[in-house]
């Protein structure tokens, strides 16, 4: 009977121990050099941004910040949404008698990315469309008026797994802006944009 009963025990061990070493480890994929990215996703990111064009001299580069929610259904191709808002100094006049203006943009926008290869090391490209508001802080200013308007982002970064949940990613992007009625710059034309830098932390799942 107490033999019956060991080489039970011994039995169930081992069948245990057959099934824990052909259950994959959830770090093997990245271990072999792949990064498994399909799922759902967000990211938190934090950078500076600033203007090109005629808008380049009234407007300083400063900080911006966004929120993204996507989802990858396979390694390569991402749909994702997005809250983004930066804020940038008017560089009108030295005279402090005017204070310290400045415009504060926030905006959505839906985008497309698109992987290069399924390694840990991924290189993507991005193409979308948003909409966004400004507002003029401190009143009024040499005829900066609060405005609403709309863009289309294009960009490209690279992300990295970290581990099989936490990613992190450096993102750049140009946005072509489709109208710039809150400055007054005369003769605005498509040479005037925004250009964006992100670094951004996040998990997948």
């Amino acid at each position: 009977m107490r033999r019956g009963i060991a080489l039970g025990v011994c039995l169930v061990g081992l069948t245990g121990g057959v099934a824990r070493a052909q259950d994959t480890p959830l770090d093997e994929p990245m271990r072999l050099g792949r990064g498994e990215w399909h799922g759902p996703y967000f990211l938190l990111g934090l950078g500076v941004e600033g203007y090109t064009g005629k808008l380049a001299p009234n407007l300083d580069p400063g900080p911006s910040y966004g929120v993204v929610v996507g989802y990858r259904p396979n390694d390569y191709l991402g749909v994702e949404l997005g809250y983004s808002g930066g804020t940038s100094n008017l560089s009108i006049t030295g005279d402090a008698s005017f204070g310290n203006p400045d415009i504060v943009r926030n905006g959505g926008q839906a985008a497309l990315t698109l992987g290069l290869t399924p390694a840990r090391i991924q290189p993507y490209v991005l193409g979308g469309i948003g909409f966004e508001q400004y507002s003029v802080r401190s009143g009024m200013f040499f005829e900066f008026i609060n405005d609403t308007g709309g863009y289309a982002p294009v960009g490209a970064g690279v992300r990295f797994k970290i581990n099989p949940h936490l990613t992190a990613e450096v993102r750049g992007s140009y946005s072509f802006l489709f109208g710039q009625d809150f400055s007054p710059v005369p003769d605005k034309g498509a040479g005037e944009g925004r250009y964006t830098g992100l670094l951004m932390l996040g998990g997948s799942y």
